[in-house]
């Protein structure tokens, strides 16, 4: 790997805590992106990869730095009893065997359809960016099975498939149709992402092991020598961004990422659905 790209993965990660800890969305919007131009630029970064596995490798290893991230935002939360334990845990198992079944769908569909996925889901996030906030559904919080499920299932098999938290799946099924408050919605999703994510990158490493191609440095799908060097970036970076988000009107830095979002977005829907229809 290279200086430059060693580099370039360091700085993202700080943009990815940073992000995540001042509008409070994962940071597999723009570790995923990255990822994509990291692997299919081997002549810059150094590494190479056959393009089929570019978008399998991407997806597993964002999971895979999501998972401390999230892990540190949902201790800070608990600390200050933001968390509802009670949805937590059974939301949390049926993301658990949903982002197992992502993974495994997601080493086996084609990289283009993937990419599609992925392109859609940043013009969503963009659109999520900009809406309003309303507040949560009021009412007695609803934890029967057919909630659960969706919800849990929702979440996992979103998060694995695209390499994301799933916290923009889980926000408004938490508000909505679980019905928590909205004081402890980012929180309780938080908690339910570390479940999920970790599902997925511990499928997306089993599934991967002994397959043919991957570069030095990878367990199964993830490619740690990528996630290192994100990691403590995306760790320290993320206090400092909800410190941020406390001194500053984030609105304009929300409009920003969105444009981003779907400059990104539209072009990987329009490269990749040109792929598959062509094929």
């Amino acid at each position: 790997m290279t200086i430059a790209a060693l580099l370039a993965l360091a700085v993202v990660g700080c943009g990815v805590g940073f992000l995540s800890g001042l509008v409070g969305i994962g940071g597999g919007v723009l570790i995923v992106p990255f990822l994509y131009f990291f692997y299919g630029h081997a002549e810059w970064s150094g590494v190479v990869v056959p393009e089929s596995l570019h978008a399998t490798m991407a997806h597993a290893t964002s999971l895979f730095i999501i998972v401390p991230t999230a892990v540190v935002g949902t201790l800070t939360y608990a600390r200050a009893r933001l968390v509802a334990w009670k949805a937590v845990w059974p939301i949390a198992f049926a993301s658990l065997v949903a982002a197992a079944l992502g993974a495994m769908v997601a080493s086996r569909v084609p990289q283009e359809l993937l990419r599609l996925g992925f392109g859609f889901f940043l013009v969503f996030t963009a659109a999520n960016l900009v809406a309003p906030r309303p507040q949560s559904a009021t009412g007695r919080m609803r934890l029967g099975i057919p909630v659960v499920a969706v919800t849990g299932g929702l979440v996992g098999l979103l998060s694995a498939l695209l390499g994301v938290g799933g916290g923009l799946v889980a926000i408004p099924l938490l508000m909505y149709v679980v019905r928590i408050n909205v004081e402890q919605v980012a929180a309780t999703s938080l908690a339910i992402v570390v479940v999920a994510a970790t599902s997925g990158s511990v499928t997306y490493v089993l599934a991967g092991l002994g397959a043919p191609g991957l570069p030095s440095g990878s367990f199964g799908y993830v490619h740690m020598a990528a996630a290192l060097p994100m990691l403590p970036g995306a760790m320290l970076a993320a206090r400092l961004g909800a410190r941020a988000n406390q001194r500053m009107d984030p609105r304009h830095l929300r409009w920003a990422f969105a444009a981003l979002f779907v400059v990104l977005g539209v072009r990987l829907v329009m490269t990749n659905l040109g792929s598959l229809l062509t094929r």
